[in-house]
């Protein structure tokens, strides 16, 4: 399983490899923006957050996503003529479901229909377009009471075998016959989700069978060992030995709990929340996880994975009537259940006054002068917004942080008080959206500097309001990104549930997040008619400035933290140890040896032929052809794809860096940042960022690496990657051109930034993973 992350949107791009390729309109299909493991869930129109640490609602995944994206379409079961003639409202009767609303969604042209179950209340959102990448969720809404990690860890434990599908991980097994396009589960402090996706029909169904078996008849609840495998038990080889606390998400929230960003989100997180589901971790405290019984975890099951509080969405271009007939068979076999009303997730109530939080995390041995991390955050509001505010305050957040010239991100870097930005801005993915912005990197007699620099820039911004120019930029940026509507090997469809899940797990309309096209024009007609300043100062004032739940989280370093929390944990252990008789000790050792043997011991042929799989005859035996055409301008190679984009010219410009000496290949990442943020001859940094935003779509600078196919030598490569509606295709190649021929190397100050700001990535990035680079290292030596 993954470590928590943070879900964000910046317009990010699958990095392909291609020579120099343009998509321009004209066929059928359409590449674009894959969104990276930390970027993916894009939230459509709530503004695009600075690439940075972010402190807030961690989201733990249980499998890393899925890069296979075969194209495979299998033919649907042919209904019968009977059935043809029956509306889709008559199945729905004849299932048990209700009709509640229907909407065509003209932003994603697909007819959208909220059905209810009548004998459990399980709510569904079909969704019927011509999309063939198929998605299945269903989202149970699993608000914990304390850090035991209960939704985390029974998030696990459900796919770890079911009553149909009784092999010990047919997760695993599905990955070995499917054509999935996405195959994962994760879960937010407030709900648990279980999404699939595929092209292919019958892998799609069978994907949705093995899923909802598994919600609702896994093996877990029986078995506690399947509880303690994945959530902790007490491990103990031989009796005179020390015992110790094992359990893969016990291990996993080790990890997270050494990591200080993720140590500085969780204590923002809860202390914006103090008197909600939010003011506890939902994947657990690895402090706090071994006090979980089974029957707790067996009773957390019972109450919350139930029809009654499940919302189940269905979306793409098969059969409506299949969906409602498979989805009947699950349904049909529970009860009512109260489960609503005692999942119901409750608001915090706002703070009458400002509070600070100071809290230590573990550090090396070194120069601990400049570590100090400082984050103020504000919680917008003790209830949901409307859907205009909403969308003014996404455009706010751009504004204010979301491009490298956007003036609250560039005052902060630029003040040298720390080496990066900590804090996401704005986040709505929870019932109350929250605002949160600060520095690591920070010497501590410099903490109250930082504070105070956030306010005045605020405070200035309300008075004096945004440039123009960096308003239209910011304006065409996001209204580019909701109309190019491109997600790339992300499938749309999911992208689409958990925005609308956004919403309707606290029981507000799941179609509002959907439709952006009347919210955007009339901020747009808002704007021009009374001005940016006249929209957007009064919410600088109000939600941030004179808003009295502020909560100022400084984290300081602590080289003996990690030594103390290690001893603590030993010292809990023998305790537990010495409280235990012979035969206790004796027995512990018996079962730590029996849970290692079932852990070992291979599945029985037989179950494994119980997990549903695609033969070679669900197979399309010609592969989907992209059109390509080769062609030359004065000695470089074109490849051209004519294929469907809505109007959106996608080019990537591509050198070669074989050359390069080796010794200076690390500083490529920071030569292709600076190409982007130096500035040119004519245009400092901040007005290169708005031009690119008010004329393209963005633009990328970064290297490409890979090994070749029978060759000893690798490919190395920079990319230059943009975007633009077709008619801005000249603008879109001179702002390219700008980029690479009238760059300025001069900006010392600038340069330093970027160093400190790589060197903060670079320490993240060992801190949470550091196995995967001393692998690196290894392999490299």
């Amino acid at each position: 399983m993954d470590r928590a992350v943070m879900l964000r949107s910046p317009l990010l791009s699958t990095r392909r490899f291609l020579s120099h390729s343009l998509s321009a309109s004209s066929s059928r299909a359409s590449s674009g923006a894959a969104l990276s493991k930390r970027l993916l869930l894009r939230r459509r129109w709530r503004g695009l957050p600075p690439p940075s640490s972010s402190p807030i609602t961690p989201v733990h995944f249980k499998r890393p996503f899925s890069s296979f994206t075969t194209q495979a379409i299998a033919t649907q079961p042919s209904p019968t003529s009977s059935e043809a003639e029956v509306s889709v409202d008559e199945v729905a009767e004849r299932y048990g479901f209700e009709k509640v609303s229907e909407e065509f969604i003209s932003e994603c042209k697909s007819k959208a229909v909220l059905f209810k179950h009548r004998k459990t209340g399980a709510e569904v959102m079909s969704v019927s377009n011509d999309d063939e990448n198929k998605v299945f969720g269903i989202v149970f809404r699993t608000p914990p009471k304390d850090s035991t990690g209960i939704p985390h860890i029974l998030e696990h434990s459900v796919l770890c075998g079911s009553r149909k599908y009784p092999v010990k991980e047919p997760f695993v097994e599905l990955l070995k016959g499917s054509l999935h396009t996405f195959l994962n589960a994760f879960t937010y402090p407030d709900r648990t989700c279980y999404p699939v996706a595929s092209t292919n029909t019958k892998d799609f169904y069978n994907l949705v069978d093995v899923y909802l078996d598994a919600v609702f008849f896994p093996k877990c609840v029986q078995d506690e060992k399947i509880f303690q495998q994945e959530g902790w038990h007490y491990e103990l080889n031989d009796p005179s030995e020390e015992t110790c606390y094992k359990g893969v998400v016990f291990n996993e929230m080790k990890g997270v709990y050494s990591q200080p960003d993720n140590i500085l989100g969780r204590a923002c997180q809860q202390a914006l929340f103090p008197d909600t589901a939010y003011g506890v971790d939902s994947g657990g405290d690895p402090k706090v996880i071994p006090k979980l019984t089974f029957e707790e975890f067996k009773e957390f099951h019972r109450k919350f994975y139930h029809p009654s509080n499940a919302r189940i969405w269905i979306y793409g271009d098969d059969d409506p009537k299949e969906r409602l007939r498979i989805l009947s068979e699950y349904l049909d076999m529970f009860e009512a259940s109260p489960a609503p009303l005692e999942s119901k997730v409750a608001n915090q109530k706002l703070f009458s006054g400002p509070l600070r939080v100071v809290e230590k995390y573990p550090a090396g041995e070194g120069d601990l002068k400049k570590k100090n991390m400082v984050c103020l955050n504000w919680l917008l509001s003790d209830k949901p917004l409307y859907l205009e505010t909403e969308l003014a305050i996404g455009f706010l957040n751009h504004l204010l942080l979301g491009t490298p010239a956007s003036p609250l991100r560039k005052t902060l870097l630029e003040s040298g008080l720390g080496e990066a930005i900590v804090g996401g801005g704005v986040e709505d993915e929870l019932l109350q959206p929250q605002f949160s912005i600060g520095l690591k990197g920070v010497a501590k007699e410099d903490i109250y500097k930082v504070e105070e620099l956030v306010m005045t820039t605020l405070k200035k911004l309300a008075e004096e309001g945004f440039h123009p120019d960096t308003v239209e930029a910011s304006m065409n940026t996001i209204e580019f990104s909701l109309r190019e509507n491109n997600t790339g090997s992300f499938p749309r469809g999911l992208s689409l549930m958990l925005d609308s899940i956004g919403k309707w797990i606290y029981d507000l309309d799941p179609f509002e997040p959907l439709k952006y096209e009347k919210p955007l024009n009339d901020l747009k007609a808002r704007i021009a008619k009374e001005g940016s300043k006249a929209v957007f100062s009064p919410l600088i004032e109000k939600f941030i400035l004179n808003n009295p739940h502020r909560v100022t989280v400084e984290m300081e370093p602590d080289p003996e933290k990690a030594s103390a929390d290690e001893a603590e944990e030993k010292a809990i252990l023998e305790k537990v140890k010495a409280s235990m008789t012979e035969e206790d000790l004796a027995e512990l050792a018996r079962a730590t040896q029996e849970l290692r043997l079932k852990q070992e011991t291979p599945d029985p042929p037989e179950a494994l032929k119980c997990v549903p799989s695609l033969s070679l005859d669900d197979i399309p035996k010609t592969p989907t052809q992209v059109p390509l055409e080769v062609g030359e301008i004065n000695g470089v190679k074109i490849l051209k794809h004519d294929l469907f984009t809505n109007d959106v010219l996608y080019t990537e410009a591509v050198f070669n860096m074989s050359l390069v000496k080796q010794e200076l290949l690390p500083l490529v990442p920071l030569f292709c940042q600076s190409l982007m943020e130096m500035g040119t001859k004519n245009l400092d940094f901040v007005q290169l960022n708005q031009l690119i935003g008010r004329k393209t779509g963005g633009i990328s600078v970064f290297p490409f690496t890979s090994a070749i196919r029978g060759k000893d030598e690798p490919c190395s490569q920079m990319i230059v990657r943009g975007k633009a509606m077709a008619g801005r295709a000249d603008d879109l190649f001179n702002l390219m051109n700008i980029l690479l021929q009238e760059v300025q190397f001069t900006d010392q100050q600038q340069f330093k930034q970027f160093v400190f700001q790589s060197k903060a990535r670079m320490e993240n990035r060992v801190r949470g993973s550091g196995h995967g680079v001393a692998v690196l290292g290894w392999m490299v030596n």
